[in-house]
């Protein structure tokens, strides 16, 4: 081990020290923001699911009331089918769009960490360049 290449170990470590740990503060920072965006995105969505089902239930449970004593006895079997067959697509619909905003959600998590990556790979080079005396 000679001197040239200790001293040399010695700036890369001093480099990674002064801007990594600078980067990796901020970007714990970044990550904690996003973490807490999340957080209370979800929470708001699921309280507004609840609550939207909740309305949901008891205007359809009146509509059924309702129509139950309107309608004749055949127009009942279709009517009650056909609000079946309807619901069925709606939660088709809902569930595709419960899927993208989970992945949408997802994103920004990735991102972050994506970023930490590129931050890492360029103090790689940065104290490659600087440790062997290029600027």
């Amino acid at each position: 081990m000679s001197i040239g290449n200790f001293g040399r170990d010695l700036r890369k470590l001093k480099i990674w020290l002064t801007y990594g740990s600078e980067l990796l503060w901020i970007r714990a920072r970044m990550l904690r923001l996003d973490a807490i965006a999340q957080l209370q995105s979800i929470v708001v969505l699921m309280v507004l699911v609840v609550l939207a089902g909740v309305v949901f239930f008891l205007g359809f449970i009146s509509l059924l009331f309702g129509l139950n004593t309107l309608l004749t006895p055949q127009a009942k079997v279709w009517v009650f089918f056909g609000i079946a067959i309807l619901f069925l697509l709606l939660i088709l619909l809902l569930t595709i769009l419960i899927i993208k905003l989970l992945r949408k959600q997802s994103q920004f998590m990735t991102e972050t960490f994506a970023a930490i990556n590129k931050d890492i790979s360029y103090l790689k080079y940065t104290s490659n360049a600087k440790a062997n005396g290029e600027h």
